[in-house]
């Protein structure tokens, strides 16, 4: 007689191991065929022997919770209430204090240079890193190829990134197998990505080394540098101010650009709590709370601290941090 459930679980069995021979193979990235073109690609335009580049990224481990946890960022899936009370913390407040104690001196001087107020680059070292504390703990091999070869949505953007990496390790002397940073890539007090570590790291404390991995001055004065020279910051100039509505409308076109001038600002039934100051132009920003919503207007330099984070919660939290730092300086 034919035992039906053991041949069930037979076929089951063979169909999951197929299955994980086939997923293993897909992860095996010395084997890919989309693998060794992009290889061959960068291999071609920087002059990286073909051979020993395939062995690097060979090496990558793929790392499910990578692609798990960039589908769940918390910019997209909290109140502002919950983000803020999360990212500005008593204990990160605590943390500002004494970082700032240690490298006031560090921070004012970029301020100085870059025109970025302290308190800024104080804020975003805090919110990125705890300020050094917490970098990281994924190979950024790892990650990059996870993301470029795994990640269909962004592939185009992480691949750059990987071929950024490649350059900076080759550039600094890093070692790329051991160099880790964020689910993303990101590396050191900063969370730079690859390319913006080529582009905008700076040696702020002048030792002839642009190291933001572990040295928390050239991160400060990199930090500044990047929102100046990428982020176009403006000196002097208003970041946001608060909003009140007095209209029945919640929610606004969510945007980073300033594009609207106090005429438009009235149409849509929004006021300023504060003057506005010249023909200066903004954007409405809404932010849910847990109960209802608070309204921001942000100007140019706004828009410059998305181009760290494009969060409207990120930058609400970092120009709030920021408040809470000031003190200190």
């Amino acid at each position: 007689m034919i035992n039906f459930n053991k041949i069930t679980i037979l076929v089951a069995s063979v169909i999951l191991l197929c299955l994980e021979i086939s997923s293993n193979e897909s992860f095996d990235y010395s084997s890919r065929d989309d693998v060794k073109e992009y290889i061959e690609e960068i291999s071609n335009k920087h002059g990286f022997e073909s051979n020993k580049l395939l062995k690097l990224l060979g090496s990558a481990v793929y790392q499910e919770k990578v692609v798990r946890i960039m589908n769940r960022q918390p910019e997209g899936t909290m109140t502002w209430s919950r983000y803020k009370e999360m990212m500005v913390s008593d204990s990160r407040i605590s943390a500002g204090k004494e970082f700032i104690k240690l490298h006031k001196e560090d921070l004012n001087k970029a301020e100085d240079l870059y025109g970025v107020p302290a308190e800024i680059i104080a804020s975003i070292i805090g919110i990125e890193t705890r300020y050094g504390r917490i970098t990281g703990n994924i190979r950024v091999l790892d990650s990059l190829m996870t993301l470029s070869f795994n990640y269909p949505r962004r592939s185009k953007f992480f691949k750059i990134q990987l071929e950024e990496f490649l350059l900076l390790s080759r550039e600094e002397g890093f070692d790329p197998e051991s160099l880790e940073g964020s689910i993303a890539g990101a590396m050191g007090y900063g969370q730079f990505m690859p390319d913006s570590y080529r582009k905008y790291a700076v040696d702020f404390d002048s030792d002839g080394v642009r190291d933001i991995l572990t040295n928390p001055v050239d991160a400060i004065g990199s930090v500044a540098n990047f929102l100046s020279k990428k982020g176009g910051w403006k000196p002097n100039t208003p970041i946001a101010i608060e909003a009140r509505s007095v209209s029945n409308q919640t929610t606004f076109k969510s945007q980073f650009k300033p594009y609207m001038t106090l005429i438009e600002l009235n149409k849509i039934g929004l006021e300023p709590k504060e003057k506005i100051s010249g023909n200066l132009k903004f954007v409405p920003i809404s932010l849910e709370l847990d109960e209802g919503y608070e309204h921001w207007l942000g100007f140019e330099n706004y828009y410059s601290l998305s181009r760290y984070n494009r969060s409207k919660l990120y930058v609400m939290a970092v120009i709030e941090f920021s408040r809470s730092l000031s003190i200190y300086l």
